[in-house]
């Protein structure tokens, strides 16, 4: 379907979201909201995507929330409003396919959470993060308070959301926010090289890499049960097969998702 929001496109069976409303430095308005969730159920369908790239155009990644929209908003209101964005967060994190964010420069409030919510985050150094919720008087939403912690544990999450400060590239790359701080001019490329990496992988072995990862933290028991489980529907794979012959004639393996 054609998008107002948002630029979808697909090659090398990598799909590109571009968050498109560079005059709104690509603010999560109602619509694109829609939108991106429309686009990650046709991705959960489609069998010539294995891997999701989603970066902004212009010189934001995504400035947050449309406030705006927030202006006449009641109680019942604000919680149903959430209930409906806090879908595009579950379809970011059970997609079973790996998701990049190439955080091309600042992800504000929600910006900053849909990054999180991404399996990976790549920024360049124009990149700047900011839990600015508290600042207009509301706390984190669309997940933060469980995949901010995540990545950088507790304390380090207190300091961001309750001062609302903002951080550089390199700082969120010194606190393990990021995984990769790249040039500015090289940032898709590395996103679409890590993608591809990732596209030619076992499908199978990544999505349930993923499903176990976004079940922590939990009990050693608890995982203990998980791999014994998906490491039994592993084995019974074709590129489990096809891994052990490569490994064995010394050939890179040809993974085909069975």
């Amino acid at each position: 379907m054609p998008f107002k929001t948002i630029v979808v496109d697909k090659k090398d069976q990598i799909a590109t979201v571009t968050l498109n409303l560079p005059e709104k430095l690509n603010a999560l308005d109602l619509v694109m909201r829609e939108e991106l969730k429309v686009a990650f159920l046709e991705f959960s369908k489609a069998v010539d995507v294995k891997a999701v790239v989603i970066t902004g155009a212009g010189r934001a990644f995504c400035a947050g929330g449309d406030i705006t929209t927030m202006q006449t908003v009641t109680a019942p209101a604000g919680r149903d409003r959430l209930k409906n964005v806090q879908q595009l967060v579950r379809a970011l994190t059970t997609l079973e396919k790996p998701v990049i964010a190439a955080v091309n420069g600042p992800a504000i409030g929600a910006g900053f959470n849909i990054a999180l919510a991404c399996d990976m985050i790549l920024a360049s150094e124009k990149a700047k993060f900011s839990q600015s919720f508290v600042k207009i008087g509301l706390i984190p939403d669309m997940g933060g308070f469980y995949l901010l912690p995540m990545r950088i544990g507790v304390h380090r999450a207190k300091d961001l959301m309750m001062t609302g400060r903002t951080i550089d590239a390199k700082e969120a790359e010194s606190m393990g926010l990021i995984n990769r701080l790249v040039a500015s001019e090289v940032l898709m490329d590395e996103a679409v090289t890590v993608a591809k990496t990732m596209a030619g992988g076992a499908s199978r072995a990544l999505s349930m890499i993923k499903s176990a990862l976004n079940r922590w933290p939990t009990d050693l028991e608890t995982f203990l049960e998980i791999e014994a489980n998906m490491q039994a529907v592993c084995f019974e794979t074709r590129d489990f097969k096809e891994g052990m012959r490569a490994f064995l004639e010394k050939r890179p393996p040809v993974f085909t998702g069975e």
